[in-house]
């Protein structure tokens, strides 16, 4: 877990605890915290999706990946706010039965007209290259107050199906998912950039919304 994370969650308010991986998770979610925060990492394992691996799949770790989804479904059963980052905000699609692409280079093609885009990029993580587009109607739109951000990007992989519930509330100028929520009132967001490696005011302001809906939830 990179400390960016954790220092995110303090920067806004926010205690933050991390989770082992562990095979099972019996008792209620909210005994020991008032929300989750789902982080960057590696490929997810397409079975998930009912797919065979593609050439360019990167490593898998089926134990975080069944891990991230079990808590993703215990926390949203449990009515807790969400927050995914990265790979975060695939684990939520994977969890509400969505799928991925799991090459973006080689298996997204922008619809005519749209420029192509670099995901990955060779900039250092602090600094933005691409621009977001968030739809109004959205709660990542009523949280930054824009209807574009810039970003920086390091991903491969993206959503391809947007999973049962959930809606897009942004993506980027080539048509890539950028931004998915759920459909209701409860705090359920992923963004796939990396706020925690920015300084912009945006980014502050995702952090410091999510651990409001914590205190929100836990009073």
């Amino acid at each position: 877990m990179a400390g960016a994370y954790c220092q995110a969650v303090k920067k806004a308010g926010g205690i933050p605890v991390l989770f082992p991986a562990l095979a099972r998770l019996e008792r209620p979610f909210s005994s020991f915290s008032q929300g989750l925060l789902l982080s960057g990492g590696g490929d997810f394992d397409p079975a998930y999706f009912n797919e065979e691996p593609h050439p360019k799949l990167g490593t898998v770790d089926r134990e975080r990946d069944h891990w991230e989804i079990t808590l993703t479904r215990k926390a949203r059963r449990e009515g807790l706010p969400i927050l995914g980052i990265c790979r975060g905000m695939q684990a939520l699609n994977l969890a509400f039965g969505g799928s991925l692409y799991q090459d973006l280079p080689s298996q997204y093609r922008p619809e005519q007209k749209r420029p192509s885009i670099e995901h990955n990029q060779h900039l250092p993580g602090n600094q933005v290259s691409h621009r977001v587009v968030v739809e109004e109607a959205s709660l990542l739109f009523s949280i930054i107050g824009s209807t574009e951000i810039w970003t920086n990007t390091h991903h491969h992989q993206g959503v391809k199906e947007v999973g049962s519930g959930l809606k897009i509330s942004a993506h980027s100028d080539d048509g890539v998912i950028e931004g998915i929520e759920g459909g209701n009132s409860a705090f359920l967001l992923g963004v796939q950039w990396h706020p925690e490696r920015l300084t912009t005011p945006e980014s502050q302001q995702l952090f410091e919304s999510f651990v409001r809906a914590c205190c929100t939830k836990r009073d």
